[in-house]
């Protein structure tokens, strides 16, 4: 799919197509969290590990993931000096070669991957965490619903618009955003078993946005890069701390479904975000990171005051 979807928009469709294109889910901005292979992945790496290597399994998951999406975005910096590529669609012909490639991968997959039978479940209907998921899936709708209004797109605008910055400029700019944002995914296991997962997500999340919001402010472009920087650093170290809770506060037979609800959360509120931003900037060209980083300082104190009412705030969470 990703190989069809990368031929097709290279022959540059109407922008219906490409809308339709979008909605297979496979032209995710992300590299981490990108669409419905996640919750079929986070399934099967938990599938044969133990709770206490969730953390570090996931950190190198998603870190590999940061570490490509930044050569991506180098490639494009790179591509950048020729002003033809700029306007053309043809870079995304290299998605070819690589969903042929990740398509031959995945074909050697054994079935050691797959979810061991166990008791049989109506989703969620029936675990005795339920409520728990369903409670986590609304906390993290409201994390990803700050983050839609501050997206990779709508950040490129902004500091083309703002800063006047370059394609050049931004293929850099985000090739250091993700290379940073790798390495913390490899750290955030390391910190998570210094103070917990759940003190991990909150602690590097507040400063985040902290950052973000400061960014905001800043009239300088080097300044405001600088804070991004710092954001950068920050902001995906709950990415595999997030995944590892999930997967060990829910039975082995229930993390499929669990990964599917709240996946499912977070992608839904999503598509709202850019309309509500594009509807705040009457008010300020940086009102949607304020507005963002807002939102999700409220999201940091929710997820904390929900895990010390379930009892996740220690070092390590007993998984069932």
């Amino acid at each position: 799919m990703l190989a069809i979807a990368g031929f097709v928009i290279a022959i540059q469709p109407n922008l219906w197509t490409i809308a339709l294109v979008g909605l297979t889910g496979v032209l995710s901005t992300d590299a981490n969290d990108n669409g419905p292979a996640t919750t079929l992945e986070q399934a099967m790496l938990a599938e044969r590990a133990h709770s206490t290597n969730f953390p570090k399994l996931f950190g190198k998951y998603n870190g590999v993931a940061a570490i490509f999406g930044s050569l991506g975005a180098l490639s494009q910096g790179w591509f950048s000096h020729f002003s033809s590529f700029n306007t053309s669609f043809v870079g995304y012909l290299v998605m070819v070669p690589v969903g042929l490639v990740g398509f031959w991968i995945a074909s050697g997959l054994n079935q050691e991957v797959e979810r061991q039978r166990g008791p049989k479940r109506n989703g969620l209907k029936n675990s005795p965490v339920r409520n728990r998921i369903v409670q986590l899936s609304a906390l993290f709708s409201l994390d990803a619903a700050a983050g839609g209004l501050t997206t990779s797109a709508w950040l490129s605008f902004y500091l083309t618009q703002r800063y006047h910055a370059s394609a050049t400029d931004l293929g850099y700019l985000f090739f250091a955003f993700a290379l940073l944002q790798s390495f913390s995914m490899f750290l955030a296991p390391y910190v998570a078993e210094l103070i917990g997962l759940v003190m991990t997500m909150v602690c590097t999340h507040l400063l985040s946005n902290a950052a973000l919001i400061i960014a905001a402010f800043c009239g300088n472009f080097k300044i405001a890069i600088a804070f991004l920087l710092i954001r950068a650093s920050l902001s995906q170290m709950d990415i595999p701390t997030r995944q590892a809770l999930i997967m060990a506060v829910v039975p082995a037979e229930d993390r499929m479904a669990a990964s599917a609800v709240t996946n499912a959360a977070r992608y839904t509120v999503r598509p709202l975000s850019p309309s509500i931003a594009a509807f705040s900037m009457h008010i300020a060209m940086a009102t949607p990171m304020v507005l963002a980083g807002s939102m999700k300082v409220a999201y940091d104190v929710a997820i904390l005051l929900w895990a010390k009412r379930c009892g996740y705030l220690t070092r390590f969470i007993k998984s069932y």
